[in-house]
């Protein structure tokens, strides 16, 4: 006993050495740290203010103390000293003062004249045997593009120069630290630059009037078209007389790995930009769909996604197109050269958050929501400065105590009341309000843990536009215990109902109602299904649904299903045809929830990537139908059912012209159809999965519609 407790104590000693052996290591590395950045700013240059040479010692410091402590496992220690050695510190210090990871924040410091000249010697002594004399390819691929398949950032072609890639022909050229960076400038020359007699600069500039009318013009320059959730382009060549004529003028293919893309473009005069996920934006040249820019993103895997990593698209005002990246950042990007104007931490994926919804430009602000309502989150809208990236508001669409319609919340759900708002929503100027839907509530198929309405969820907010407070919402589906979120884009119409023109929003919901507010009140005008509901029989003249069939342990046969009478695809409106066309889905499910000592809320834990649903709904028989609404009623005019080849089939949003057509994408086609009647008029196989909405817009002064199908997108014309 005597000698075992000796041992312990050993032990013990032992342990007590080691600590305060690592704490001495690391608190040498930092002094060192210190000590050298502060030698090397003050040799570099003795007039730098204090200040800044504060900042350049402390965030070296804390670098070395994160290398330390086991994390930027990307560089090796060699690399780091080197790096933050070196003036700019290759923008390390991103990391730290930022947020960035290590790829999004390196950037290489060799790009002067000289240094690209060595990169191209270099490179031909190399390189050139595999990759070709002008790096378009040999025996190895071209180098002269962007879309390499190891990353596009600079430290990812380090790492390739560095190591190689295992397992392929590319091992490493056995150069210096210096020269690897040199060829990385070389080849930058080449991505930027390729077939440069067919390159040309960019000079975007879209102002707050362009953005007020788009809709009127040509171009595409909002999400949906205009600021009013249309998806209508008064573009008029291409007619149900000679629609039958489209060809492909280009096909871009996209590099990304992802199957299926769910963006809209945006089309600023003769130039194209979209995303492609999970975070690249590139600018593409809309007469040849050759590529002008790209800006790739790194994003980390482990990044909280429901329903596949997806992006919906971009919003631009001035020369800056405003991305939000899965990974939670706001991120202005030049328009005319892929570079970075500014970013801002929007929220932080290890809460339950990501990014998936294109922001919309309300007057100077940019506008984003928030994805996450499978994983607990506390949904919320903000809005960001357009030229500086500040928050200006943000409003939190699971009002907390002291907040109207905390009291619809009970046993402290609303921390983790779902919420989210993960697409784009719509603003009229003259009233100054913002038209946001919000999401399902979590837990989404179990209600118990949560009583009461669970304000704001399944709802429309409207928000006055320059501060975010609240104007009025409308509830579709209190006490949501079927995933039926509200997460569709409002359209806002002036439309005649009963002899007076009254300015309101149309919204074909989730739970099968077609509703008809008054944008300036709330005030519920009208609802009917627009397809087969049993879940409610009727609406309140409120516009409250009157429920049977409520959800229990054993099962309840519901219509709509799971899946809801219609998504997030957007519906599109021909304003001189007074129409709605809606994508919609007839479908039913078996709906199960929990019984209340075994609810998954009891369980699930925030962080840690677990979905919170509390039960299920089993997928049941679905049809997809276009139907045309009329607007101002609800009332069906005709319907046309697509064809299914494939017992997954993936819808996309629709498309009102003015040539009196209507376009829509499923099963991998495109189709038109007579505005009017219903009648397919033409419809062309894509061979992707077509999940995106078309769009049109003019091309040298012809009519165009382009559509993405899988990771490619078509352009069409006459």
């Amino acid at each position: 006993m005597l000698r075992q407790g000796k041992s312990k104590k050993n032990k013990r000693i032992i342990w007590k050495v080691v600590a305060a052996t690592t704490f001495a290591l690391i608190a040498l590395v930092a002094l060192i740290g210190i000590v050298g950045g502060a030698y090397y700013h003050l040799r570099v240059n003795s007039e730098r203010s204090i200040p800044k040479i504060r900042s350049a010692i402390s965030w070296r410091a804390q670098i070395y103390l994160k290398k330390a402590s086991g994390q930027l496992s990307e560089l090796s220690w060699t690399e780091i000293l080197k790096m933050t050695a070196l003036h700019g510190g290759f923008s390390l210090g991103n990391v730290i003062t930022e947020g960035q990871s290590v790829n999004g924040a390196v950037a290489n410091p060799y790009t002067s004249k000289e240094d690209r000249e060595a990169g191209s010697r270099i490179f031909g002594e190399r390189c050139a045997r595999c990759h070709g004399p002008d790096a378009k390819g040999s025996l190895g691929p071209s180098l002269a593009r962007f879309g390499y398949k190891s990353g596009d950032s600079d430290l990812a072609i380090y790492r390739v120069l560095t190591d190689g890639i295992p397992g392929t022909a590319m091992i490493s050229p056995n150069l210096s630290f210096a020269e690897r960076w040199q060829v990385i400038a070389y080849l930058r020359t080449l991505q930027f630059h390729s077939d440069n007699e067919e390159s040309r600069l960019l000079n975007i500039q879209v102002s707050s009037e362009q953005i007020r009318r788009a809709g009127d013009t040509g171009e595409w320059l909002t999400y949906s078209g205009s600021l009013s959730g249309w998806r209508y382009s008064t573009l008029s060549e291409i007619t149900s007389a000679n629609v039958s004529r489209l060809r492909v003028r280009w096909v871009y293919q996209s590099s990304s790995t992802e199957p299926k893309f769910e963006s809209t473009p945006l089309v600023v005069g003769d130039t194209i930009f979209i995303t492609e996920p999970p975070a690249t934006v590139v600018a593409l040249d809309a007469k040849t769909g050759k590529v002008i820019w790209k800006y790739q993103r790194p994003v980390p895997v482990d990044v909280p996604v429901c329903c596949g990593i997806q992006n919906r698209g971009l919003a631009i005002l001035g020369n800056s197109l405003f991305f939000a990246s899965l990974d939670g950042y706001l991120i202005a990007i030049n328009a005319n050269t892929g570079k970075i104007n500014w970013q801002t931490r929007v929220i932080s994926p290890s809460d339950g958050f990501s990014l998936s919804a294109a922001p919309l430009i309300v007057k100077d602000c940019v506008v984003i929501g928030v994805a996450g309502g499978e994983y607990g989150i506390r949904g919320f809208l903000a809005a960001y400065d357009a030229a500086t990236g500040e928050q200006k508001w943000k409003f939190d669409t699971i009002p907390g105590p002291g907040e109207a319609g905390h009291e619809t919340w009970q046993n402290e759900a609303w921390k983790t009341g779902g919420g989210s708002t993960w697409v784009t929503g719509s603003y009229d100027p003259s009233l100054d309000l913002l038209y946001w839907g919000v999401g399902n509530p979590a837990p989404a198929m179990s209600g118990d843990g949560r009583p009461g309405d669970n304000l704001f969820t399944d709802s429309v907010v409207a928000l006055h536009a320059s501060s975010g407070k609240l104007a009025w919402y409308f509830q579709f589906t209190p006490h949501d215990e079927r995933d039926w979120d509200s997460a569709q884009t409002p359209i806002l119409a002036d439309l005649l109902i009963n002899g007076v023109v009254r300015k309101v929003i149309c919204w074909p919901n989730r739970n099968g109602f077609y509703y008809v507010l008054d944008r300036v009140t709330g005030q519920f005008v009208t609802g009917t299904p627009f397809v087969e509901i049993n879940w409610a029989k009727g609406l309140t003249s409120e516009g409250r649904p009157i429920l049977v069939n409520p959800n229990n342990e054993a099962g309840v046969i519901t219509k709509p299903g799971y899946m809801g009478a219609t998504i997030w695809q957007p519906a599109a409106f021909n304003p001189a045809l007074g129409l709605i066309f809606i994508n919609a889905i007839e479908g039913l499910s078996i709906f199960t929830k929990s019984a209340p000592d075994r609810l998954i809320r009891d369980r699930a834990t925030r962080g840690e990537h677990e979905y919170f649903l509390g039960s299920s709904g089993s997928a049941g028989s679905v049809t997809p139908v276009v139907r045309a609404l009329d607007a101002a009623t609800g009332a069906k005019r005709w319907e046309y059912y697509q064809r299914l080849t494939t017992e997954q089939f993936m819808l996309g949003g629709m498309l009102a012209t003015a040539g009196g057509l209507v376009f829509g994408a499923s099963e991998g086609s495109l189709f038109a159809l007579d505005a009017v009647a219903g009648k397919e008029l033409w419809s062309v196989g894509l061979g992707g999965m077509t999940v995106a909405p078309p769009i049109s817009f003019e091309l040298e002064g012809q009519q165009v519609v382009a559509v993405f199908a899988g990771r490619a997108m078509f352009v069409f014309g006459l």
